[in-house]
């Protein structure tokens, strides 16, 4: 899965066109960043700064495509995300970094200086690993 909006700010969502590399694959779901300009899939180390969205479409580097369809982030969005580990409610109010890849949530239980998401709740059984966040 990857991360899906949940409770959206707005009435309808926001989408924009960001240039990407031809090359560059990118995965629907997945936070979105820049590098050199152009957008990629966002890392563990991704500041929320320089978080640009979720991206709305696989896209395969043999596709040759040079920009990639992104929702765009609200305050007061909510989105559900896959977490590293189980979700637990204890957790909610901490802030979050990416985990191993930019569709993954790393909830380690305790808060990180660096977080990009604040939990704001679980979605579902603890072992389905989804949490609700909003990007901070």
């Amino acid at each position: 899965m990857a991360f899906i909006q949940s409770v959206i700010k707005n009435p309808t969502r926001s989408l924009r066109e960001v240039a990407k590399g031809s090359a560059v694959a990118m995965t629907k779901g997945f936070a979105v960043t820049r590098t050199a300009g152009l957008a990629v899939n966002a890392a563990a180390a991704t500041p929320r700064d320089q978080v640009v969205g979720i991206c709305n479409q696989d896209i395969l580097a043999a596709e040759a495509l040079v920009s990639v369809p992104v929702i765009d982030i609200f305050d007061g969005d909510i989105w559900i995300a896959d977490s590293t580990n189980n979700s637990n409610a204890a957790h909610n109010g901490q802030l979050m970094i990416f985990g191993a890849n930019a569709g993954v949530v790393n909830n380690t239980g305790t808060t990180s200086a660096v977080g990009v998401v604040q939990q704001e709740g679980v979605y579902g059984a603890a072992a389905d690993r989804k949490i609700l966040v909003r990007f901070i």
